[in-house]
């Protein structure tokens, strides 16, 4: 794996990126964090990063027409922008140390001329002079400020000139006329910045505006000179000295600030604040005074601190990990290229705590995708063999049956093909066979439906395999170019989605589209008032969403939209065994958004909600008025699979299937109720139990202890499971069972 190849997920992202004020400031003030220290009080601090920023404070304050006013966000909350120059202006009244600073570092070579002492040629000179540069100001008049000597509030910028050089030695010419460049041939550098109309040695047709160049080099140029105004002079004469700074250290003018980076397009750049209260300007109580220290931080509390959150502010696996996207993929770079033990291997657990719900993409304003960076992650974890077989160990197995023993497909009786065949999905059956049956029943009856009993591939593509998931692709492909390409009737939104990722030529309509004008249904809800929980696989399903609450308000239930929707349930991705508490604390949140019972359509929705005690319904139940089922065993969901396969074989094609048997299927277990329920949250089947027993009995070991407890164990190449067990005539009273990763071996 290549950096590049994990960081193309989050390049867009702009989480920690300036705010849209910022880059509309011509001196990229951090105007969050400059607002945080002011609302705080801290006026020492801001006034620090304000000056580090604007160079001439007073200046800046006094005269900045406020660029950033005009992408204040606050605006989108129907207040006024802040009022930056008004706190700037408090600012300059209410910071007590504004002593220039000294920096202790040693004298550089290099001389550099400045020609012009106008805010432009100033900010050039300071900012080089506090590198310890040797600088030298020439000017024709007989004094600093240019053009801002005619100010009527001159004496005010005068003393801020004077308070921001006191700290640095920089040489000052006044009544000094360069006539040519040539008088200044002993200087490493040159920057011209000789105000409007001034001299321009005849290189301002040579002048690039990028890198404030000329096509003499060494020499540079901007200002008014180069018709900047005044604000993106002063700034311009800041970014001018560390182009300066690194041509004396190279030869060559480069970009060596992050100045560039501050692309203009981007003051568009808004984000979505929900949760933001209207705020009014706050109007300061004597307006010729300006604000009051408390009138300034209230106004600066106004700010809303513009930074894209979307993600981690709303995703459960994101605010629990605090890791933001630029960070995750560098992570996941690093676990995938780092060596044992010197790998720290730290974005595994969040590599497969992800629901794959595309929650996260659908709520940001560049649609960066987290769920794909991790999917990629997990592939390539699978494809390099460094994935953690075990947490996905059991769906792959119940993939397996479920293109395997459970499969089936078809044209209709008699038929080579079809218009339409029903793809139920591998869960729908498995939680009711009655919902697969009655379906079929209708579809084809009242429309020319073929069938195909199969998995849509969502295990082998959650766990990474994409191999498997791939091969299962090219195999569901030629089953339905042998049953003459029909369009695919989907009962499950997650099994439409695996099908546009893996075979997008194949088209597909919603099974409830169908059904909601089928005079074949009398709809009856079970609850007289509902909330429809939307699978996150449904969230660009409009057909299956609007057919759903059809079908839901011509039972009579009154349908409550849900506040929150998009989001998985907490089954997607399958996450349960990789993350147990984060899989819980998503299910509680999805099944606590509403009071009410919920109708679904998804099976998996049914049996999280149902396991966790919500009153819940499938919208099935609704159309075929059945009473919503408990939630079905491991072992019950693949009889009730092998059941729909050999009832419609029989009932539409009159053929025989025959169930495969094991040598341990004639064994006899007792599991009390809430053993059952436990086990079936750490996935282990009786068929599971009653292997180990089985293999154990024919050869493998096991432990007695005084009370007749038998315990015994099954190494599998993935996991190990013990049981533990006492014999009850010919019955087995199970007590507990469960399984890990280690491995053991027996030695001599």
């Amino acid at each position: 794996m290549q950096l590049n190849e994990t960081t193309v997920f989050t390049e867009k992202c702009f989480n920690g990126e300036p705010a849209s004020c910022s880059y509309a400031c011509p001196f990229h003030l951090d105007i969050r964090s400059f607002l945080d220290k002011v609302k705080r009080g801290k006026w020492n601090a801001a006034y620090k990063e304000y000056r580090n920023a604007a160079v001439f404070p007073a200046i800046v304050a006094e005269l900045c027409p406020e660029p950033c006013m005009h992408h204040c966000q606050r605006v989108q909350t129907g207040d006024e922008p802040i009022a930056m120059q008004a706190i700037e202006q408090a600012l300059l009244k209410y910071a007590k140390a504004k002593k220039a600073e000294s920096y202790q570092i040693p004298p550089k070579a290099g001389r550099i001329a400045v020609v012009g002492a106008g805010p432009a040629g100033l900010s050039c000179a300071l900012n080089l002079a506090n590198k310890k540069y040797q600088v030298t100001v020439f000017d024709k008049n007989s004094g600093w400020g240019g053009h801002l000597r005619e100010h009527p509030k001159f004496s005010l910028f005068d003393e801020d000139i004077t308070l921001q050089f006191a700290a640095v030695s920089v040489e000052f010419r006044f009544g000094t006329d360069v006539k040519s460049l040539d008088e200044l041939a002993d200087f490493n550098a040159i920057y011209v910045a000789t105000g409007r109309g001034g001299t321009d040695f005849g290189l301002l047709p040579t002048w690039e505006k990028d890198l404030l160049t000329t096509a003499v080099p060494g020499v540079f140029m901007g200002g008014a000179l180069c018709s900047m105004p005044l604000m993106e002079s002063i700034a311009a004469g800041r970014a001018v000295s560390r182009t300066i700074e690194g041509y004396i250290q190279t030869g060559r003018a480069e970009h060596t600030h992050g100045d560039s980076l501050y692309d203009k397009a981007k003051c568009e750049r808004y984000i979505a604040h929900p949760d933001a209260l209207p705020s009014p300007l706050v109007q300061p109580a004597s307006p010729d005074e300006g604000y009051s220290q408390k009138e300034a931080e209230a106004e600066a509390s106004r700010c809303l601190s513009c930074d894209c959150d979307a993600c981690m502010a709303s995703c459960e696996l994101l605010s629990h990990y605090r890791k933001k996207p630029h960070r995750m993929a560098v992570e996941a770079f690093s676990d995938a290229n780092s060596v044992p033990p010197i790998g720290t291997r730290s974005m595994v657990r969040e590599t497969y705590s992800c629901n794959n719900c595309g929650h996260c993409k659908s709520i940001c304003p560049v649609d960066v995708d987290i769920g794909s960076l991790l999917q990629f992650a997990r592939a390539d974890s699978y494809a390099s063999g460094s994935q953690i077989t075990a947490l996905h160990y059991y769906w792959l197995r119940e993939m397996e049956f479920n293109i395997g023993e459970g499969a089936f497909s078809s044209a209709p009786p008699g038929r080579d093909s079809s218009s339409l065949a029903f793809f139920p999905g591998c869960q729908l059956g498995a939680y009711s066979p009655e919902h697969v049956l009655r379906s079929y029943e209708i579809l084809s009856s009242e429309h020319d439906a073929g069938l195909i009993l199969s998995c849509c591939g969502a295990p082998a593509y959650w766990a990474g395999d994409m191999k498997r998931f791939n091969e299962h692709a090219d195999a569901l492909r030629a089953e339905w170019d042998n049953m003459g390409r029909p369009e695919l009737v989907f009962a499950c939104s997650t099994c439409r989605q695996m099908f546009e990722k893996m075979l997008p030529e194949i088209k597909g309509v919603s099974l409830y589209s169908l059904l909601k004008s089928s005079p074949s249904i009398s709809p009856v809800s079970p609850f007289p008032e509902v909330s429809i929980f939307d699978p996150c696989a449904a969230r660009t399903d409009n057909e299956a969403r609007l057919a759903v609450r059809d079908i839901v308000m011509s039972a009579g239930a009154a349908v409550s939209e849900l506040s929150e929707t998009g989001k998985c349930c907490g089954y997607g991705g399958n996450i349960k065994v990789a993350n147990p508490s984060l899989y819980d604390t998503i299910t509680e949140k999805r099944a606590g958004l509403s009071a009410l019972p919920y109708v679904v359509y998804c099976a998996n929705c049914r049996e999280v909600f149902a396991s966790r005690g919500k009153d819940c319904a499938h919208v099935l139940d609704v159309a075929f008025s059945l009473r919503p089922e408990p939630v079905a065993t491991i072992e019950q969901k693949r009889r009730n699979t092998l059941m729909i396969k050999t009832k419609l074989m029989k009932d539409k094609w009159g053929k025989d299937f025959i169930p495969s048997s094991n040598p341990w299927d004639g064994i006899s277990l007792n599991i009390p109720a809430e053993l059952q329920k436990s086990l079936d949250q750490r996935l282990i089947s009786e068929s599971d139990i009653k292997e180990t027993i089985w293999r154990s009995n024919s050869g493998g070991e096991k432990f007695t202890d005084n009370s007749g407890v038998v315990l015994c164990y099954m190494v599998t190449d993935v996991l190990t499971y013990w049981v533990e067990y006492k014999m009850l005539g010919d019955t087995y009273e199970i007590s507990d069972a469960y399984t890990h990763r280690m491995k053991f071996r027996v030695e001599a």
